[in-house]
């Protein structure tokens, strides 16, 4: 950093000099591992994202790390002028709304990234700030820069992401050193949450929901595509509203300090059954050949015990699905692989035939004088992207991942299916869900939510996403996320050389992270100078109101 560099020895005479000393590459590399975290949190409108920022905050202290919130809806308000979107402050919803407007338009102009790079010049500058330039020269050895570095025990809190190219960069930079939190309420605790704490009325509420759900353009809001890619997921089921606050944030506590205990490994801490079932859903849905996605689905008895796992793919004569052995014989021959992409023509069945459906549709309306025949191909095209042909799903081959993991649980626990669980990686579809609840499951957990899912509108009787609801409910997972848990309760070594469980005082224990502040600023740099070439105002504004960094309300 820039308090030792004056120290440090040219490179020419680190490689010239025959009396200076080896450069040892192994401590160069340990030596510049960063305890710095950065945490991008992510979540439904509603959801407590600014509550979970404050409770991070608090954890961390038990670590003696120091936490700078980026609040991205300041960087929103104050560049409003500079796209040319005034904020209306009529009222509340009118705000609100402007600033989702303002955000869209930023990410239109400068790109759907545009907020994380802000949010990285902002880090790159705290950093400075604090610790001057870090030097990425070799031979630092004698230096006391490595004391510098483990001593930058800093969380910088992102608050909050919408739109996944945003979390994308921030992977890109941060690498391991970046945790994304996935922070979730049910809607019906986030309505309470925005009238309550927001003074909404229940129409605007909605509106803002389906706003914030997910725009029908790349650079607009899009939490249901970017709030499945998180790191870990926090659900929150209580209401930040007198009097069940305390509730709320005794939840938010206690989820937390578990998500830094294994972070920075200062306790035993094992999966839960949910976040090990979720786990083997999502290793199963890569044996998925499917062309449209990959699904994954585990059962579990109601004690939690692992009974089956499945996929979505085509089955074969003789039983099973394509892909796996063993392989049967038709006619004395093995069974060749007949999927959709071994085919000739490589297309999805289900697409071929909605096509089918949209021709048939436009052809009658052309026999009936209803439509001229110029405008055949451009009807077909209307009917297959702006009507509800496009989320038809009874024609794909494949068995969906639910249904091949409760056939195999069936066969193989037999009525210990009643009364289990189903984890699943995309919320069900409604044939899905109909057939899970005439097997006899109580509950399903998914992670990526699906737009055309009518599960609950079809079977409102049976299905429920209500916390109190009757009949079998549909529950957003709560956890560590597949795609970290390998390396998330990877806990190395736990006992000293006589065998004494030794774990690290908190205060000093280091981040199951492994990166490289020589990497780190050189990537920010880039950033900072792309920002730097705009008319963008990087000045940061004490927040007014409680708004998320897309302008979204949430509950502050």
């Amino acid at each position: 950093m820039s308090n030792t560099t004056s120290s440090i020895k040219p490179k020419e005479e680190v490689t010239s000099s025959a009396t200076q000393a080896k450069v040892d590459s192994t401590f160069e590399a340990i030596a510049s591992l960063t305890p710095e975290l950065v945490v991008a949190l992510c979540g439904p409108i509603g959801s407590p994202l600014h509550e979970t920022t404050r409770q991070i905050t608090k954890t961390l202290q038990d670590f003696k790390y120091r936490s700078i919130p980026v609040r991205l809806s300041e960087f929103i308000r104050i560049n409003a002028t500079v796209v040319g979107i005034p904020v209306d402050m009529t009222n509340r919803y009118s705000e609100i709304d402007t600033l989702i407007k303002v955000g869209d338009k930023l990410r239109c102009d400068y790109g759907n990234d545009v907020l994380a790079k802000i949010a990285i010049a902002k880090i790159s500058a705290d950093r400075v700030k604090a610790y001057g330039n870090f030097s990425d020269r070799a031979n630092e050895k004698e230096t006391s820069s490595e004391n510098q570095i483990q001593a930058h025990r800093v969380c910088h809190i992102i608050d909050s992401i919408k739109n996944i190219d945003e979390l994308k960069l921030l992977r890109d930079i941060y690498g391991e050193a970046l945790f994304a939190i996935g922070v979730f309420s049910p809607v019906e605790i986030r309505k309470k949450n925005l009238e309550h704490l927001q003074a909404l009325a229940i129409d605007d509420i909605n509106k803002l929901i389906d706003t914030d759900s997910g725009e029908e353009f790349s650079h607009g809001q899009s939490v249901r595509d970017t709030f499945p890619q998180c790191d870990f997921f926090l659900r929150v089921d209580k209401p930040f509203a007198d009097p069940l606050e305390t509730q709320a944030v005794s939840q938010l506590d206690e989820k937390l300090r578990r998500f830094f205990k294994l972070i920075f490994r200062t306790s035993v801490v094992s999966p839960t059954s949910e976040e090990n079932a979720m786990n083997s859903a999502a290793s199963a849905a890569r044996n998925s050949a499917c062309l449209s996605r990959q699904v994954g689905a585990a059962v579990t008895s109601e004690s939690g015990d692992l009974l089956a796992i499945g996929w979505n793919d085509v089955p074969g004569s003789g039983g099973g699905l394509y892909g796996k052995p063993p392989l049967f014989r038709i006619a004395g021959k093995e069974r060749g692989d007949e999927r959709c992409y071994a085919q000739s023509g490589t297309k999805c069945h289900n697409d071929l035939e909605k096509r089918m459906i949209a021709q048939k549709i436009a052809e009658a309306l052309v026999n009936k004088a209803i439509l001229k025949p110029e405008d055949l191909e451009g009807a077909v095209q209307v009917i297959i992207k702006d009507s509800r042909v496009k989320d038809l799903i009874e024609f794909s081959r494949a068995v969906h991942a639910e249904m091949h993991a409760i056939l195999g649980a069936s066969r193989i626990a037999g009525d210990r299916v009643i009364g289990g669980k189903v984890f699943v990686t995309t919320y069900p579809c409604h044939s899905c869900a109909r057939h899970l609840v005439a097997a006899g499951i109580s509950e399903i957990y998914y992670i990526e939510p699906y737009r055309k899912s009518l599960a609950t509108r079809l079977h409102a009787d049976a299905l429920t996403e209500a916390i109190n609801g009757n009949g079998v409910k549909l529950v957003q997972f709560d956890g560590v996320a597949p795609r970290r848990f390998i390396d998330i309760f990877d806990s190395g070594s736990r006992k000293s050389e006589t065998g004494v469980l030794e774990l690290e005082d908190r205060s000093k224990a280091s981040p199951s992270t492994h990166v490289s502040l020589r990497a780190i600023p050189r990537l920010e740099e880039a950033v900072v100078a792309e920002i730097s070439t705009t008319n963008l105002q990087l000045l940061e504004l004490t927040a007014v109101g409680g708004t998320d960094d897309q302008g979204a309300c949430t509950t502050a």
